[in-house]
């Protein structure tokens, strides 16, 4: 019976690690400093956080695996509720940018915010905007 228990136990503490690694290996690193930029309303502060984390992803990805990894990351954060990949590339600028919609808790209510990424190489944190 302690062996049945074991096995168990080891079976759901693996999945657990795996389905832990399972986001494409996306960490959720500079929550805490991130959330609490979010928390003061600094929004624009998160950029310099936003920008170690696009220069760390994998060359080989597409841009759109980019902004899923991106989105990913965000909402592996305590003060995101949502990220959504508005539109790849949309605003005819240059670089072109995309949108990512971020819906925040700033205690406890929810706030909205677009955020703008320049598709460049590596891509870049541009801001966000209502």
């Amino acid at each position: 019976m302690k062996k049945a228990g074991l096995l168990l136990a080891s079976i759901v503490f693996l999945s657990m690690l795996l389905t832990a690694c399972n986001k494409d290996n996306i960490r959720c690193t500079h929550e805490s400093e991130f959330c609490g930029f979010i928390s003061a309303e600094e929004f624009d502060k998160t950029g310099p956080l936003t920008d170690t984390f696009l220069k760390r992803l994998n060359n080989s990805l597409t841009d759109q695996e980019k902004l899923e990894r991106l989105s990913d990351w965000l909402k592996c954060k305590r003060c995101v509720e949502n990220a959504a990949i508005l539109c790849n590339a949309c605003i005819e600028t240059f670089p072109a940018q995309s949108e990512i919609k971020v819906r925040f808790l700033i205690n406890g209510q929810p706030k909205e915010k677009t955020l703008d990424i320049l598709m460049d190489d590596p891509l870049r944190f541009r801001g966000y905007h209502d």
